[in-house]
């Protein structure tokens, strides 16, 4: 734009700005959670294919700590997903506190891992050393890596004002998706089991992306 004269009158130095400005089109969240619901349902159907369903899934009867454990996971991803769009549309006036919901979810099953840990050590020393803790966690990050991506690109297109909290958001969400993908194989029900290896998962998610995310997605 060229340099404005000076003493312009105001309503005229305000239509010179707006001269070169174009209309932006809104960003639609609709793709994104498109994307995520497919590659959540992609990723649990590789599950299955490589490491099987739960016994209990397959004869119809799912247990009830599954059926929790489904429950919790979905409801976290839900609320973490949501509140990371809320961040991609900064507004005056607007208070997005679905993070705050969201980070108190995930920490209810290691809570309740760590309470009944302390009661019974030897069950937690067992729950520790089991070799599936490791596939757990393993499974989870990937499938959440994967997650991530759109999630990532959907922020660089947006105007996020708090990166480190959109940042812990996409990490919430995509470890609680990695983790509700695997729990369809997972056969171990007990807490701590439960709240050690799911835990891990959902914490180092977010750990990552509140540490990796804000570099990638500043204005």
């Amino acid at each position: 734009m060229s340099t404005l004269p000076k003493n312009m009158p105001m309503d005229s130095l305000i239509d010179a700005l707006a001269a070169d400005l174009r209309p932006v089109k809104p960003l639609a969240d609709r793709p994104v959670q498109v994307v995520l619901a497919a590659l959540l349902a992609v990723a649990t159907v590789a599950v299955v294919a490589l490491l099987g369903a739960r016994s209990d899934l397959l004869a119809g009867e799912p247990g009830a700590m599954f059926l929790m454990r489904c429950g919790t996971l979905a409801m976290l991803a839900l609320i973490s997903v949501a509140a990371l769009l809320a961040q991609a549309h900064p507004g005056v006036g607007r208070h997005h506190q679905g993070w705050k919901v969201a980070a108190a979810m995930a920490a209810l099953y290691p809570l309740a891992g760590v309470a009944q840990a302390l009661a019974d050590p030897d069950q937690a020393r067992a729950m520790a050393a089991l070799p599936s803790g490791w596939q757990c966690l393993g499974f989870s990050l990937a499938i959440a890596l994967l997650c991530a991506v759109p999630m990532l690109l959907h922020l660089r297109r947006g105007a996020p004002v708090a990166p480190e909290r959109a940042g812990l958001m996409l990490g919430l969400a995509a470890g609680s998706l990695g983790a509700l993908a695997y729990n369809i194989h997972c056969p171990i029900n007990d807490m701590i089991y439960i709240g050690l290896w799911y835990g891990t998962a959902v914490a180092g998610a977010a750990l990552a992306g509140r540490l990796i995310v804000p570099r990638l997605i500043r204005w």
